[in-house]
């Protein structure tokens, strides 16, 4: 019984993920219960790095009689600093339960310029359109929450031809890391505990589990950077296409610090202007957000050695999609 249960599981998961349309159902309900929850809003709320950066974006880019959207709006935060700039009308739409929280938050400081909307965004229409896209939906992976799909659906049906997304810019990093010794999870393949082996496992060619190899640490975690990072990817919002985001990165790097390379480390910078850039490099900046580790076999390297690494995505909002590697 307990096999045939896991053969049906695993084919619904297959089911979900070769069908787009069942892939964002699967997401948006996750998503929807995921952030229901005032611990994870409390994180975010929480985060000063991330509060400052967004206050002062938005203070920015909002101007008297704008028609805003807000996307995701979960507590509403974005769309309260939006109304200090005396906006026309913000549409602060969210698909969780979370947004009655945001009402009554709205009603307790006085903000009465806000249209709370419980609906999924793909669903949400107006008859006028907006001049800004105000949003937040960024996970530790970037896109893992679904957000160039959602933000340039709203953009393509409801934002005007000179509308502005905030934030719109972002660029995406990598780099080989060496981590603090308490935080190294090396592969079962790799460890020895008092004289038992266990290297009769090939679990990188054997796991089947979505995101297997990845690590999430907080950025105190990461000792140093082996090299310079490399920028994979650049792109805006404002005129991207989703389907031009390439699926192949290959690059080589000069090791700048000798160490053990415990795996290559994902992080982004969320660009609002060219004075305003939330940057997760976990060597700068501590946010809410879990700096993400793919793992690779732990290996020496020397100063002046050359690294190359390969990185992958079917779906970058799909993190069971990702693929990587690492060679001397």
């Amino acid at each position: 019984m307990r096999k045939l249960l896991v053969n049906i599981f695993s084919g619904i998961y297959s089911k979900f993920k070769s069908n787009k349309f069942l892939s964002g159902l699967y997401y948006s309900v996750a998503n929807k219960n995921y952030f229901t929850s005032f611990l994870e809003q409390e994180k975010m709320i929480g985060d000063k790095v991330r509060m400052d950066a967004y206050h002062k974006g938005i203070t920015k880019g909002v101007k008297k009689g704008d028609v805003v959207i807000d996307l995701g709006t979960g507590t509403g935060i974005l769309s309260f600093f939006a109304a200090k700039s005396s906006p026309k009308k913000i549409y602060a739409i969210d698909h969780s339960e979370i947004i009655n929280s945001a009402k009554k938050i709205a009603l307790h400081n006085n903000i009465s310029n806000i249209e709370f909307v419980n609906i999924n965004s793909r669903e949400f229409k107006i008859d006028e359109k907006a001049d800004v896209i105000i949003h937040e939906q960024i996970g530790a992976f970037l896109f893992d929450e679904n957000m160039t799909e959602n933000i340039t659906d709203l953009r393509d049906r409801l934002l005007k031809k000179d509308g502005k997304i905030i934030p719109g810019k972002f660029e995406v990093c990598l780099v080989p890391v060496r981590l603090k010794e308490y935080y190294r999870v090396p592969f079962i393949s790799e460890q020895e505990i008092y004289g038992i082996k266990f290297n009769c496992f090939d679990e990188l060619k054997n796991n089947a589990d979505p995101g297997y190899g990845i690590l999430y640490v907080r950025p105190e975690a990461v000792q140093t950077f082996l090299s310079e990072p490399e920028t994979i990817l650049k792109f805006d919002l404002e005129t991207m296409n989703v389907q031009d985001i390439p699926l192949n990165f290959n690059f080589k790097k000069i090791i700048t610090e000798s160490g053990v390379c415990d795996g290559i480390c994902f992080y982004f910078k969320i660009i609002f202007d060219k004075d305003l850039i939330l940057d997760t490099n976990p060597l700068t900046t501590v946010t809410h957000w879990n700096i993400p580790i793919l793992r690779t076999y732990h290996k020496e390297f020397q100063t002046g050695d050359e690294i190359n690494i390969n990185f992958e995505w079917g779906n970058p909002s799909d993190i069971s999609t990702y693929k990587w590697g690492r060679e001397l």
